[in-house]
Parts: C-alpha cells; sequence; structure tokens
C-alpha cells in the first residue's frame, strides 16, 4: 500500500509542475451586432452558436457592457459558447459573473463535446474547476421554463489552462505485468488480471476504485474525456497503465 501511495504522489506531482496561465477576455463592440467569436490568447480562441433560440448572442453597450447569451425556454438549447484550446495544452477552468441574479440562469457546461452538466452558479458567479478539457470546453445558457427567453449577460469570462502534464512515473505502459486490456476505452475498461485497482485523473484524484477479475470489465461511462492511470496490485506487484478515455 506503501508503494501504491508514492505512486499516486508521483502523479500528483506531474500534474502540478506545469505552471497555469489565467486569461480573461472581455467583451466589447457596436451595441446589437452579434458575436460570433474570438481570439482570447495565442493559444485559446472561441466561438458561439445560436442553438435553438431565436435571438443569437448579441454585444450589449449599456453600462456594465456584455454579452447576452440567450436561452430557449421551450427546448432549453439555448446559445452557447465554445472554447478552444491549442493542441499540447488543456483547460482546467472557467469563470464569469453575470451584470445581475436577474441575468443569471441555470447554464450547463461540457468538456471536450462530453456530457453537459450544470455549472455551478454562486450568487451571479459561475465557476467550474479542476478540469482536464484538452480540446474544447463549452457552456450553454439552459434555461427552460418561464414566459420569455431570459439572457445570460457577462462582460468577460476567464480560462486557467496549463501545458498538459507529462507523468513522472515514467512509461507506465512499458511495466512486463499487464493489467487493462483496452488502453483506448469507451464506456467500460477490461481487465486482464484480478486486483484491487484505482482510476486516477491527471489531477492526481481517485475517480473510480474496484475489486476485479480477469475479463471482468469497469463502467466508466461516466468520467468525463481525457487520460487516466489505472494502478492496481497485482501478484504483489504495484502496477499501472494510461488508459484514454473516449
Amino acid at each position: 500500500m506503501k508503494k501504491l501511495y508514492s505512486l499516486f504522489a508521483a502523479v500528483i506531482v506531474a500534474a502540478s509542475v506545469n505552471a497555469q496561465t489565467t486569461v480573461t477576455y472581455t467583451f466589447s463592440g457596436t451595441n446589437a451586432t452579434e458575436v460570433v467569436g474570438g481570439t482570447i490568447d495565442s493559444n485559446l480562441s472561441f466561438v458561439t452558436a445560436k442553438g435553438t433560440s431565436a435571438q443569437s448572442p448579441t454585444f450589449y453597450s449599456a453600462t456594465p457592457a456584455a454579452v447576452r447569451i440567450y436561452s430557449d425556454r421551450t427546448t432549453g438549447d439555448g446559445n452557447s459558447v465554445t472554447i478552444s484550446v491549442a493542441s499540447g495544452y488543456e483547460i482546467t477552468g472557467l469563470t464569469f459573473t453575470a451584470t445581475t441574479a436577474a441575468f443569471a440562469p441555470p447554464v450547463n457546461y461540457s468538456v471536450d463535446a462530453g456530457t453537459s452538466v450544470a455549472m455551478p452558479l454562486t450568487g451571479s458567479v459561475y465557476n467550474v474547476e479542476g478540469l482536464t478539457a484538452g480540446t474544447s470546453l463549452s457552456f450553454k445558457n439552459v434555461l427552460a421554463t418561464g414566459t420569455s427567453n431570459t439572457q445570460l449577460r457577462i462582460p468577460s469570462f476567464t480560462v486557467t489552462y496549463r501545458v498538459k502534464p507529462v507523468m513522472a512515473v515514467g512509461d507506465v505502459n512499458a511495466t512486463k505485468a499487464n493489467l487493462v486490456k483496452n488502453t483506448v476505452v469507451g464506456n467500460s475498461i477490461i481487465f486482464s488480471s484480478k486486483g484491487n485497482v484505482q482510476v486516477v485523473n491527471m489531477n492526481g484524484q481517485v475517480v473510480k476504485t474496484a475489486s476485479v477479475n480477469e475479463n471482468t470489465t469497469l463502467d466508466v461511462s461516466t468520467l468525463t474525456k481525457g487520460t487516466y492511470i489505472v494502478t492496481g496490485n497485482v501478484n504483489g506487484k504495484v502496477v499501472s497503465q494510461k488508459i484514454i478515455k473516449k
């Protein structure tokens, strides 16, 4: 067990040595003009999408100036913003603040075009951290109630990203003892050995634990897309393998 904890510590160190970059994009433009996208910095850009809303995202030049991201109260498929990150980098966090509580409807986010989940909201502040978005991070106005298509109004958004971590545990697939059969994973990991296993994300967090047998599977359909380390004790040996969740 001590060896297992040491391995987890190595993963945590590897994930944290890469410095975080935080950049804020502030909306600007002519009143009532459509906002279609923009360049955030040399590694980040964004585009918007209308969804089924009757209106596209538009710039509002009043004080405070903001982009108006509309809902579709009938379908919940409102306007969205998709932030893309350059190859070799990953987005780790996103935050923005609505101009007032009246313009702070429910918002969902998705990592790498994966499952859409509710974005935490405190007061008028939306914030999500601990991500590993290797290609894109999207957020959408998902209000699906009321008598009008309520806007999400935000003056700016702040993105945190980093260079993709390099694992400090060496080539985790080079070990002779084999634990996982399918290193590119859809909904299930297939095991080639019996053992007690843990699935660790690139932030060093244990996201799944299980006792498995040869040729059994572990459901990982709820995990976001990205890279993970599967670690276990097989025949008295600590074994780890990298997997990629599609």
